[in-house]
């Protein structure tokens, strides 16, 4: 008795080493897994902590991120698609990809790995000089059923229709008339808060005697703003 158990106990150093020396292994291959190229350009997935890749990178950069573009659909998928628009590398498809994924935001059972910040992509986009964004993102954000999303998009949505009027009407006015009542008060809700103050002073002073478009949305904020 005394034998077997002076055997097992002898072998519990060799048992524990060899899991000690696993573990090891274990960490020194996941130290050798090349970083992640999304997650570097872009750390947590937000725009606003965006790095580009150097010049010397940038070919190696835009071949990784192309091949997580062609894997399947997520985070990380229209994470690529915003970073290859974003450095100029086949923008209209990569635009083209953030625009199909929006529209899975479109159904109840939220599809194609739309998510909160699909929409953020867009209109950062938008944001830097690609005004043909607009039209498609006002038509998709009011209908998405993603809650954070569409706070994001009415929040964004606000501000441009208080500091840039005439893109936001001009891209509203191409809708029928109810579809344009929606919008402006998506627009007026902001992110379900109504409008800042000065945002909704400045839509009055600038909407007011603009056109039956500019009356008619001046109308659904100002209802946006009064059910709050």
């Amino acid at each position: 008795m005394r034998d077997r158990l002076s055997r097992r106990m002898g072998a519990l150093p060799v048992v524990i080493l060899a899991l000690l020396s696993a573990c090891a292994l274990g960490q020194t291959a996941q130290s050798q897994q090349p970083p992640d190229v999304v997650e570097e350009l872009m750390p947590g997935g937000r725009p606003d902590g965006l790095v580009l890749p150097k010049p010397d990178e940038r070919e190696g950069v835009i071949k990784q991120l192309k091949n997580v573009q062609a894997g399947n659909p997520g985070p990380r998928a229209q994470r690529a698609a915003f970073l290859l628009a974003t450095m100029g590398v086949n923008y209209e498809r990569s635009r083209d990809y953030l625009l199909w994924v929006f529209k899975g935001c479109t159904v109840p059972d939220i599809a194609r790995g739309c998510d909160d910040m699909t929409g953020d992509y867009l209109a950062n986009l938008y944001s830097h000089g690609h005004s043909e964004i607009l039209r498609p993102l006002l038509q998709d954000g009011v209908n998405s059923y993603s809650a954070s999303g569409a706070e994001f998009l009415g929040d964004f949505f606000s501000h441009l229709v208080a500091k840039s009027p005439g893109d936001f009407l001009e891209a509203v006015r191409s809708f029928p008339v109810e579809t344009q009542k929606k919008m402006c008060f998506f627009a007026g809700s902001a992110d379900g808060g109504g409008m800042a103050p000065a945002d909704l002073k400045r839509a009055r002073d600038q909407l007011r005697g603009k056109g039956v478009v500019a009356r008619r949305c001046l109308e659904a904020i100002e209802r946006a703003n009064t059910q709050r």
